[in-house]
């Protein structure tokens, strides 16, 4: 994996060729051992020159580059798209790019005769290096171009004090026996093809036998045995034969019925349709003994059939989190003040960015990205979610009160879980009232502004701000922002009809501006 950055709005992950990788030092023992890495392949000439970092093209470096001719891809007369159909290739092989027909009709058809030739493009050895410092840090960021024999510099810059983390991860299954670590195909190809030939020559002797029988050939009439053809599919045993019956000439053992080979090879090729299938066992195809009836044996059982995908995909996990910290560590550099992120699922856990609810802006100004060795960058699950289990345990919650029906709903739409759950206003009150804790802390100096509505759902309001408020983030807010928080906690309280601390009831008020001392409405004593 590879991270492309090209510029502020073009951040993406390339998914590298294994074969284009190449160590530094070239014979490691182990991955551990690299100290950088190269790629290399080739490209057409104008992609290199095309680059935002590279010389431009009229520049003296790409002078005497050495580079090669190769031929398009054409597409079919009668397609117009170059998605459309199947696309043929030249006679030569070997495009890189398709062209449409259209080109190609006009240069033969339409007398147009140009200088340069539209049936070839240029292409040229691209090699780009990555250089290691001590702690794995990347240290240098190279580009060259030309051919084996003679490379230009394109670019080369140090990076050695920014402390970026390496941008290209490579995702391997086992991690011995080198550089690319161990795969389980490698090893499974050479396995494969001779079980293959084994197979092909069982099922193949099995039906000559069922067809031909046995052939039994007597000794005595002095036939070498390399004068046998082996190919006509006939099985022959040679025997010695009894010399009073002179006249003994060869004849065919035919079986009659089905025996134990032909029993044998169907059992054999029955038990292979399963694990062609990847399903090798009652518990992989989905069944158990007994019944599932809890999200604890729900689990045990997928994380049994899942014990063969964990090291592979804790490698990958480890390849992907390496190209998303390298990615945050480039955005902090690239990335601009005030930079508009589209965000569809803000939570309050976010406590600290400066967030305008109205633009949907974050100024990264107020709130730096942090450093990639400030954070944990990881993959959430190394392995697939079971979405049954997931449903079997909110119900087995909601079952026995541990959570509210309410959060039981909250859950089940968060997760993408496809069960029926009503109430759509209270989730997006929740929903509401997540972003108006984001926009009331703020960068947790000053407060934002908030808004209360008379058609808010209150206790789901207050619900939300009881949990936020006893966060450690609040407490370490200023003391503004806490107040902010205090204010609008009321707010949603008197929406309810709860009075702030200390507060007279309104009967009570005027009762006391009319002179009539307040009537106890308490249990006193009666004479």
């Amino acid at each position: 994996l590879g991270l492309w950055v090209e510029g502020p709005d073009s951040i993406g992950i390339e998914v590298i060729n294994p074969w284009e990788l190449i160590p530094i030092p070239i014979d490691v023992s182990t991955p551990s051992d690299t100290r950088g890495i190269m790629r290399i392949r080739y490209v057409p000439t104008e992609y290199v020159k095309g680059l935002s970092i590279t010389p431009g093209k009229k520049s003296k470096t790409w002078k005497g580059m050495d580079d090669l001719k190769v031929p398009f891809g054409d597409l079919p007369a009668d397609v117009s798209s170059r998605f459309q159909g199947t696309a043929s290739m030249t006679h030569s092989g070997g495009g890189f790019f398709i062209r449409s027909s259209q080109s190609q009709v006009e240069t033969q058809w339409q007398g147009r005769h140009t200088k340069t030739d539209k049936t070839q493009m240029d292409v040229t050895l691209l090699v780009e290096v990555w250089t290691e410092t001590t702690d794995e840090y990347l240290a240098e960021y190279l580009i060259l171009a030309g051919s084996m024999d003679k490379l230009n510099l394109l670019y080369r810059h140090d990076h050695s004090k920014s402390k970026y983390h390496m941008p290209v991860r490579v995702a391997r299954d086992i991690i011995v026996g080198g550089f690319y670590g161990r795969s389980f195909i490698d090893t499974l190809i050479p396995l494969n093809t001779e079980a293959e030939f084994s197979l092909s020559s069982f099922f193949q002797s099995v039906a000559d036998f069922d067809l031909y029988g046995v052939l039994m050939w007597p000794a005595s009439l002095g036939t070498p045995t390399d004068a046998f053809r082996g190919q006509d599919g006939i099985k022959r045993i040679v025997f010695e034969p009894d010399y009073t019956t002179p006249e003994l000439k060869p004849f065919p053992m035919v079986p009659t019925k089905m025996t134990k080979p032909q029993v044998d090879g169907a059992l054999l090729a029955g038990s292979l349709m399963d694990k062609l299938a990847n399903q090798p066992t009652e518990m992989l195809q989905g069944g158990a003994p007994g019944r599932v009836d809890s999200a604890s044996g729900l689990g045990l059982l997928f994380e049994t059939g899942t014990i063969p995908l964990t090291p592979t995909a804790k490698n990958v996990a480890e390849a992907i989190s390496g190209i998303y910290r390298s990615m945050l560590g480039i955005c902090k550099d690239i990335w601009p003040n005030q930079k508009v992120v589209e965000v569809s699922n803000l939570d309050d856990s976010l406590a600290g960015i400066a967030f305008n609810i109205e633009t949907g802006e974050i100024d990264l100004a107020k709130n730096a990205i942090p450093s990639p060795d400030e954070v944990n960058i990881n993959v959430a699950s190394e392995v697939p979610i079971s979405k049954e289990q997931q449903k079997m345990e909110l119900k087995e919650a909601l079952k026995d009160q541990i959570i509210t029906l309410n959060e039981y709903s909250f859950q089940v739409r968060e997760k993408g879980l496809n069960l029926p759950v009503g109430d759509e206003a209270a989730y997006q009150n929740y929903r509401r009232a997540k972003l108006e804790n984001l926009s009331l802390f703020g960068d947790g100096d000053s407060p934002g502004k908030v808004t209360v509505s008379e058609r808010d759902n209150h206790p789901i309001h207050l619900e939300v701000l009881n949990a936020f408020m006893a966060r450690p983030e609040f407490y370490a807010a200023s003391v503004k922002v806490r107040e902010a928080f205090i204010q609008h906690y009321e707010e949603h309280n008197n929406g309810l009809g709860i009075l702030p601390e200390g507060a007279e009831f309104m009967e009570d008020s005027a009762e006391m501006d009319m002179g009539q001392p307040p009537q106890d409405m308490g249990g006193g004593e009666i004479l």
